[in-house]
This record gives C-alpha cells, sequence and structure tokens, in this order.
C-alpha cells in the first residue's frame, strides 16, 4: 500500500488512509464484539456442561474474561503494527514503538482506556486508538456486568451473626 500511497496527490492519498482507516476500525469492532459474544455465550451455556463449585466456576468465568479481554488487546497490537509497518496509517511519538511488547503496551493502555501519553499515535492512528479505548470500555463494562450477574446466581451468602446484645 506504501507504493500506491507514493502517488503525488495528498488529497487523494489523504482520503484512501482515511478510509482505510475506518475500515479497519469497523473489522475491529466487529471481530471483538462477536468473539467476546461467542466467550460469553460459552461461560453461560457450554461452560455449564463441565461440573465444578460455583466457587470455581466464578474464579473460572473471570479468569476466561480475563483472557478474552488480552486476546481482544492482542488483536489491536497486531493491526496497531500492521497499520504502522505496512499500511501507513500513521507513526508513533513519544517513546518507541519497534518491538511487538511496544505495540502490545500501547494497545492495553488504550483498550482500558488508561492513556498514561509516554507513547501517542499520529495521523490516523489517532482514530484507531480512539476506537480501541471506546471498545474497550464497552466490552470491559459487558464483562463487568456478566460478572455481576454470573455473582448473583453463583455465589452463596452464609447468614450473618446475629448479636446477642441489641440495644
Amino acid at each position: 500500500m506504501k507504493q500506491y500511497l507514493s502517488s503525488h496527490n495528498p488529497q487523494r492519498e489523504g482520503k484512501i488512509i482515511m478510509a482505510s482507516a475506518i475500515f479497519i476500525a469497523s473489522l475491529l469492532i466487529l471481530s471483538t464484539v462477536l468473539f467476546h459474544y461467542s466467550v460469553l455465550k460459552w461461560l453461560s451455556g457450554g461452560m455449564s456442561r463441565i461440573a465444578m463449585s460455583d466457587h470455581v466456576r466464578i474464579v473460572s468465568i473471570v479468569f476466561f474474561i480475563f483472557v478474552a479481554h488480552v486476546i481482544e488487546v492482542v488483536l489491536y497490537a497486531i493491526v496497531f503494527a500492521i497499520s504502522v509497518n505496512f499500511l501507513a496509517i500513521g507513526s508513533f511519538g513519544g517513546l518507541a514503538v519497534e518491538q511487538p511488547l511496544d505495540y502490545l503496551y500501547f494497545s492495553i493502555v488504550s483498550y482500558t482506556s488508561l492513556g498514561l501519553g509516554d507513547v501517542y499515535p499520529g495521523a490516523h492512528l489517532r482514530f484507531l486508538a480512539g476506537i480501541e479505548a471506546l471498545n474497550g470500555l464497552l466490552l470491559i463494562a459487558w464483562s463487568g456486568s456478566f460478572i455481576y450477574m454470573a455473582m448473583i446466581r453463583l455465589w452463596r451468602w452464609e447468614k450473618c451473626a446475629i448479636p446477642d446484645n441489641r440495644s
């Protein structure tokens, strides 16, 4: 794509790069939402066929949801690397982003909306980073509500002791 964009029409190049960023963002949203849905669907249905105590089930739900988020972050990191190194959608400023772990770090910071600012995107990578933050926020909230519902359903509260002296 870099060679294709080396023509001498900057306005056309900008529109192609912007369209590419929007298309990539749309694919990322679709793929992460469908993946997250399938994980939650399996946790609420498929995993129910596996015999385990309620406490182990709750810990398993939290663990698998965490793994799902890590996979989604890795997907974004891969797309950031491809977008910088092959598609020329933008670059990073601040600390150097050269190694896979650098892309993963930036993706985690964006996905969780932490936004430290030591690495920051330029050009149309800013759009992808913003989409990742919004997508991460929604998927984390979805996970939180799922875990809450699982806790309501599975967590057994012991009856509280009543003091002898009632005043």
